[in-house]
């Protein structure tokens, strides 16, 4: 063995075309931010598939603290980078947005949390680990 680790990607970098919906993530700490300031963002590692994100398309807030998914969320904007360059910088103790692949969202259907066992079944095949699954 050479001593490196294999590097996981965490994305599949779906085309436009190919989305049906994104999930995004939060820990409890940033889940009251994305929902006052109405934004969801992801690192911007990310943007290569947060850019395919258009007005309409349906989103879903995933905590990871609790691991509940929350929704239905429908995107206002195209996903573009620093939006709100602010974003998560106090909560997460950074002078600019951690979170920089961002869309600005609103509220399509409110709905109860859906607790992991619910939803898993019906998005398993996204799943590349126990607990992880690929962003679009």
């Amino acid at each position: 063995m050479d001593g490196t680790c294999p590097v996981i990607r965490s994305s599949r970098n779906l085309p436009k075309s190919q989305l049906g919906a994104v999930i995004f993530g939060c820990k409890h700490h940033t889940f009251s931010e994305c929902l006052n300031r109405k934004i969801f963002g992801l690192p911007d590692a990310h943007y290569s598939y947060v850019k395919n994100i258009n007005p309409g398309l349906v989103l879903f807030l995933f905590n990871y603290s609790d691991r509940n998914l929350h929704g239905i969320f429908k995107a206002v904007s195209r996903g573009q980078l620093n939006l709100d360059n602010q974003a998560w910088a106090s909560c997460e103790g950074v002078d600019y947005s951690p979170y920089a692949a961002q869309v600005q969202m609103d509220f399509q259907t409110k709905c109860r949390p859906l607790f992991e066992d619910e939803f898993k079944p019906i998005i398993g095949m996204n799943y590349y680990s126990e607990k992880l699954y690929w962003y679009p």
